[in-house]
């Protein structure tokens, strides 16, 4: 029985191991169609916009030649085809055309480049923001070891002190993290800065432990950004 339960054991972590990295690929597949789509989509979007405004010279053709629109808007129609059998109306759609297309292509460039650079420079962000905190988790983690070596009898004058200057000064950018890590942030930082004395330490040990854990998942985050940086 022991034997059959480790064997089961094995198979389930090797299962849910299997479920993990094909989900990951799947994720980096869905990422790379999405890039192709918008490729794709910047180079032809000129030529769909071309087939739309031919599709709306046909269009007018038609309406022009329209035996219906002749009877009962004759004058319309007359004047209509008048413009559509001369040089001008074929000289301008084509001057329209021209115009409008690079008018478009200039303005997909523009976003497509601002789009990018605004998410290189919030990514640079983040990991400003993880380099910060990390930096001041590390030494709050150093002050929580010694805590948990010391009573509070052999706590130099009852002050206990815990590092918030990061957090106060990054202020709103922080926002910029996964909103499930931002408030384990909020939380873990809340109970540092109104942790002062031991009695204080004490109702708040539980969240203040969870420190190892809160850098883990950072430490997560700064390595799946930086690997899309790279990517970039």
């Amino acid at each position: 029985m022991v034997g059959q339960k480790e064997v089961c054991v094995k198979l389930a972590r090797l299962f849910f191991r299997l479920c993990f990295l094909s989900g990951r690929s799947f994720r980096r597949c869905l990422r790379m169609l999405r890039k192709l789509l918008l490729v794709l989509a910047i180079f032809f979007s000129p030529f769909i916009v071309f087939l739309t405004l031919v599709i709306n010279r046909e269009i007018i053709h038609y309406l022009a030649r329209a035996y219906w629109l002749t009877a009962l808007f004759p004058a319309a129609a007359s004047t209509i085809w008048k413009d559509v059998s001369s040089n001008w109306f074929t000289m301008g759609f084509n001057q329209a055309v021209l115009g409008g297309l690079l008018t478009l292509y200039g303005v997909i460039v523009t976003v497509w480049y601002y789009h990018t650079t605004r998410q290189q420079e919030v990514a640079e962000k983040r990991l400003f923001i993880i380099e910060e905190l990390l930096e001041e988790l590390k030494r709050n983690r150093r002050v929580l070891d010694e805590l948990s070596k010391h009573s509070s009898c052999s706590l130099h004058g009852g002050k206990i002190t815990f590092s918030v200057g990061a957090w106060e000064r990054l202020g709103a950018d922080v926002a910029l993290l996964p909103r499930r890590l931002h408030m384990r942030l909020s939380v873990l930082y809340a109970c540092l800065g109104e942790c002062s004395s031991w009695s204080d330490f004490q109702n708040r040990r539980a969240t203040l432990e969870r420190i190892p854990d809160v850098m883990a998942e950072l430490n997560r985050l700064r390595s799946r950004l930086s690997k899309q940086e790279l990517d970039f």
